[in-house]
């Protein structure tokens, strides 16, 4: 989502813990390094168990229930390999999302698919109707009852679609 999206509350529907973050990234570099080098150091030898406290403000109930098992342990193995090496990374994605994107959504030609689900809390599911009502001729999915991590349930039919396009 374009932070400055007209007729879109860009933080309303974030988990708390994603506010802060957005709230760092909104007032620099440096303060957003140090959030997210505190949030590191908090993920880099966490647990499932300890992943769904950390981040409780982020994960609902449905997402909470999804990670668990192998997929659980792919998560965290996801999350820790992304901020192996440092925050750069994310720094970077977090400081690119609250600038404009310098282009208008309207001018998109390429058959775009969008899947968001409702119980979202780090891109609420506002965020997905509104890409939906500007993306021109865009494919929308937008899931009911569903959250960030249990959307992946999808991954199927995802991919389904994607290959029937290709």
């Amino acid at each position: 989502m374009p932070f400055d999206a007209e007729g879109l509350d860009y933080l309303s529907g974030m988990g708390e813990d994603n506010l802060d973050v957005y709230g760092a990234a909104l007032d620099g570099e440096e303060t957003l390094r140090e959030c997210l080098e505190a949030d590191r150091n908090q993920l880099v030898d966490v647990t499932v168990e300890g992943f769904i406290d950390a981040w409780s403000s982020l994960l609902p109930e449905v997402d909470r229930a999804v990670l668990t098992d192998e997929f659980g342990e792919d998560v965290i193995a996801d999350v820790q390999e992304a901020i192996r090496t440092g925050v750069d990374g994310w720094v970077d994605d977090m400081l690119a999302f609250v600038k404009p994107w310098g282009f208008d959504l309207e001018e998109i030609t390429t058959p775009t698919i969008i899947w968001h689900s409702s119980e979202d809390l780090l891109n609420p599911f506002a965020h997905g109707q509104w890409l939906a009502r500007h993306v021109p001729a865009a494919t929308s999915h937008l899931l009911e009852g569903e959250g960030h991590l249990s959307t992946w349930q999808a991954a199927p039919a995802m991919l389904d679609e994607l290959l029937g396009r290709s």
